[in-house]
C-alpha cells in the first residue's frame, strides 16, 4: 500500500543493474535510434509547462534538453556532478511549531512558500523559480535569525532574486509588491534581495541545484529502464512529468521537506509514484517491476541514501501527498485588504449600518374605546435609524475577503 514501505522502497536481491554503467553504448544507443523522435516529442520543454522564452533561457542554464541526448555514462556523469554540488545548497532548517521567543514558525514559512507558488502561477513562470526561491528562503532562515514581521519581505525578495538569477524577464518591482501584498516598498525588496545575495554568497551566473534538477535526471534514467524492460509505453502514459513536478512543488512548500536532501526527495517521490502506478498494473512479483526496483536501488546506493532515511522520507512524502489529496489541510489563505477612499466608501453605502427594528402593531378591542373617549394613543416609531444619520462611516479597510 502507499502508506507503508512497499515494493519500490524495499531492497530486493538479484540486482540486474550492477553493470548499468558498463553498457552505455548498447541500451542508450538503441533507445536513441529506435524512439528518438518519440522521446523528442514527449520530452520537449513545452510539455514541461514552460513558456517558450523561459524554456530557452533555462535550457541554457540547466541543459534540460541536452539530457535526453546524453549517453547513459554521460547521464550518470551529470548525476555525479549534481550530487557534488548538492550539499552546497542544502539547508538545515528546524523551525518551531509555536513562536515563544519571536522566532519564525513552521506555519509562517509554509505560508510564505505558498505565496511564492501563487506568484509563480500568477506570472506564468517555470517551476525552477519556485524551487530556487524556496531554497534561498530556507538557506537564509538556516543562517540568520529572522523576526516574523520580516518574513514577507524575505520571501518576496528571494522570489525577485530567483527570477534574476535564472535570467527571466519580469515586470517592475512595484507590480510584485502590489500582487504579493508584502507590505513593503520596492526599495525594501531591492535591499532585501541584496542582503540575501550577500549572506548566501549567491552567484548570479550559477543556478543552484534543487530537487527539480534531480527529478529531470531520474526521470530520464527510469524512462530508459522502462524501454529496456518493454514497458516504455505504459511508463509514458502513467508517469507524467508535469504531474511529478506538481507533486514536488507541494513538497517544496512543506517545512518538513526543507532539510531533506534534494536527490533523496526527488528519488523518493518518483519511486512512490511508480509504486502507485506500475505495481498496481503489473503486480509486485512481475519481472519487469523487479527490474525497475533494481534501478531504484542502484540509484539509492549511488546517491548514498541510507535505508533508514529513505524509509523516513518515504513516510513523510506519502503523508504529505495523502493529506493534500484528501483535502485535509486547508490551503494557506493570505489576508487580502481592500484599500478604499472615503469617497468610494460613501458610494458603496455599506449596509451594516442599517437597522430595521420596527415596533409591533397592537391589535385589540381597546382601540375603539380609546377613540370614543378622545384619548388616542399615538404610535411612535422608535428604533429606526437611517444610514445617512451621523458621520460614523467606517474608516478602516473592509474586512479581508478570505477568513479562516
Amino acid at each position: 500500500m502507499l502508506g507503508e514501505p512497499s515494493i519500490m522502497s524495499v531492497p530486493v536481491g538479484n540486482s540486474v543493474c550492477n553493470t548499468i554503467l558498463d553498457n552505455e553504448k548498447s541500451d542508450s544507443d538503441s533507445i536513441a535510434s529506435i524512439s528518438e523522435m518519440q522521446i523528442q516529442r514527449s520530452l520537449n520543454m513545452g510539455q514541461l509547462g514552460m513558456p517558450d522564452a523561459a524554456a530557452a533561457i533555462l535550457d541554457n542554464i540547466y541543459g534540460y534538453s541536452q539530457l535526453r541526448n546524453l549517453s547513459t555514462e554521460q547521464l550518470f556523469g551529470k548525476l555525479h556532478e549534481s550530487l557534488a554540488l548538492e550539499m552546497k545548497y542544502q539547508p538545515s532548517l528546524y523551525l518551531p511549531e509555536d513562536s515563544r521567543n519571536g522566532e519564525v514558525t513552521v506555519g509562517a514559512r509554509d505560508g510564505a512558500a505558498h505565496v511564492l507558488r501563487c506568484l509563480k502561477v500568477w506570472y506564468d513562470l517555470p517551476s525552477d523559480v519556485l524551487f530556487v526561491a524556496t531554497n534561498l528562503v530556507d538557506r537564509f532562515l538556516t543562517k540568520m535569525r529572522v523576526r516574523p514581521k520580516h518574513m514577507a519581505c524575505i520571501s518576496v525578495g528571494s522570489f525577485l532574486l530567483a527570477v534574476r538569477q535564472l535570467k527571466l524577464n519580469l515586470s517592475d518591482v512595484d507590480d510584485i509588491v502590489s500582487i504579493s501584498q508584502c507590505r513593503c516598498t520596492s526599495g525594501d525588496l531591492e535591499r532585501m534581495a541584496s542582503i540575501i545575495a550577500g549572506k548566501l554568497g549567491v552567484q548570479m551566473d550559477v543556478a543552484p541545484t534543487t530537487p527539480l534538477t534531480f527529478l529531470h535526471i531520474f526521470y530520464i534514467i527510469f524512462e530508459r529502464a522502462a524501454f529496456d524492460l518493454n514497458i516504455y509505453d505504459f511508463y509514458k502514459s502513467t508517469m507524467d512529468f508535469q504531474n511529478l513536478v506538481s507533486r514536488l512543488e507541494i513538497l517544496a512548500c512543506e517545512a518538513s521537506c526543507a532539510s531533506i536532501r534534494a536527490s533523496e526527495l526527488a528519488l523518493v517521490l518518483i519511486c512512490t509514484h511508480m509504486d502507485e502506478q506500475i505495481t498496481k498494473q503489473f503486480g509486485a512479483d512481475n519481472v519487469q517491476v523487479q527490474g525497475i526496483v533494481d534501478y531504484a536501488i542502484h540509484l539509492q546506493q549511488l546517491c548514498k541514501i541510507p535505508e533508514t532515511t529513505f524509509f523516513e522520507t518515504h513516510r513523510i512524502v506519502v503523508n504529505i501527498l495523502q493529506h493534500y489529496n484528501g483535502q485535509h489541510k486547508l490551503p494557506y489563505r493570505q489576508r487580502l485588504v481592500w484599500k478604499l477612499s472615503s469617497r468610494t466608501l460613501r458610494v458603496l453605502r455599506p449596509t451594516d449600518r442599517l437597522t430595521s427594528h420596527l415596533p409591533t402593531i397592537e391589535e385589540d378591542n381597546n382601540n375603539n374605546n380609546n377613540n370614543t373617549t378622545g384619548n388616542t394613543n399615538l404610535r411612535l416609531r422608535t428604533g429606526s435609524v437611517s444610514s445617512e444619520e451621523g458621520e460614523d462611516w467606517p474608516t478602516s479597510p473592509i474586512l479581508p475577503v478570505y477568513e479562516k
